[in-house]
């Protein structure tokens, strides 16, 4: 039975804890947060859907009651602020999934950091991995599996739409909703809005085609996406003119390869879905109608790899380096 640590109750965390404890395969070894709001509590206060128990929430990584295999991270999207947090963990000797967006590549970011925390996590004989929806799947990985019925690739395009009604509060702020389109604007030049990830899925699903893409080859894109009627949504009602959400482009071009990526994630977005296509000597074409739900995929991401992560290679790893870590709940 592996034991499992949460680090970070947002949302996220608290959702994976409750699938940890309901796991017969896992043993919920802690429960890490920050918030002072939340130290002593047990799971089931902050989520009346979990069943009960006496693991109680800490504020620091050293106070866990026992040592975990695994540890479960989702406090944040920027690889240089977890570096700390996977450092302290790694002292300890635990492998790390987390669901920090940047993680996913850490390369793209932050490559001196990322290989000096790779050869720690060496020395430390753990496996570090960054996974989720999007960066992790639906953008990257799966179209990577999908080349693999072709023996030659010229190009992907992959478009994810994502009705944000359907997603949590935290989501629906970080696009924008409710703001104007000035601010918008300002915040994006400022790289302090929208989702995080997307140069990193395109240089996963480059690199898991063979390209070994330099920064400067990848563009990318935010703009606001503009509400034509009121929509009322969890931060607040929304104004026509204003911004309800945020289209999200990058592609990638050279060595012989077209790699386009198109997300989408606005209140109330028509046609949610996830399309795929990989053109070569034949084109493989998938949709997902309704999009990949992203709060719930994003915590079966994190059970599912933590479970593969004692026999995984060591050091600092992608999900291209991982087996595939399928459902294997008891």
């Amino acid at each position: 039975m592996l034991k499992i640590a949460i680090i970070g109750l947002g949302p996220i965390g608290i959702a994976a804890a409750r699938a940890v404890q309901r796991d017969e395969g896992f043993q919920l070894a802690g429960l890490v947060d920050s918030d002072p709001a939340k130290l002593g509590k047990r799971l089931v206060e902050l989520d009346p859907h979990a069943d009960a128990d006496d693991v109680a929430v800490v504020g620091d990584i050293d106070q866990l009651p026992v040592t975990p295999d695994v540890a479960i991270v989702s406090t944040t999207s920027y690889f240089d602020r977890i570096a700390p947090t996977l450092r302290q963990l790694m002292r300890h000797k635990v492998h790390v999934v987390s669901s920090c967006e940047e993680m996913a590549w850490p390369w793209y970011g932050h490559p001196h950091l990322a290989d000096v925390i790779n050869g720690e996590a060496n020395s430390a004989g753990v496996t570090l991995v960054g996974t989720g929806v999007n960066p992790g799947f639906v953008m990257d990985l799966l179209p990577v599996a999908m080349s693999s019925m072709l023996t030659r690739v010229e190009r992907v395009t992959v478009t994810r739409v994502v009705d944000a009604l359907t997603r949590r509060m935290p989501l629906q702020r970080k696009i924008g909703s409710t703001m104007s389109v000035d601010d918008f604007k300002k915040l994006a030049k400022q790289k302090q809005i929208g989702h995080m990830g997307l140069p990193e899925s395109v240089v996963m699903l480059a690199q898991g085609l063979g390209r070994h893409p330099m920064r400067s080859e990848i563009r990318i894109t935010l703009d606001p996406v503009i509400a034509d009627r009121a929509i009322e949504s969890l931060v607040g009602v929304v104004e026509p003119g204003q911004v309800c959400g945020m289209r999200n482009r990058g592609s990638y071009s050279a060595a012989g390869i077209d790699i386009e990526l198109d997300l989408t994630m606005a209140l109330a977005a028509s046609e949610p879905r996830d399309e795929i296509e990989v053109v070569g000597e034949k084109t493989i074409r998938t949709i997902i109608p309704g999009s990949t739900p992203g709060d719930t995929a994003t915590v079966a991401a994190l059970v599912n790899v933590a479970r593969a992560l004692p026999s995984a290679p060591r050091g600092l790893r992608t999900m291209l380096d991982l087996p595939l870590c399928g459902c294997r709940s008891s």
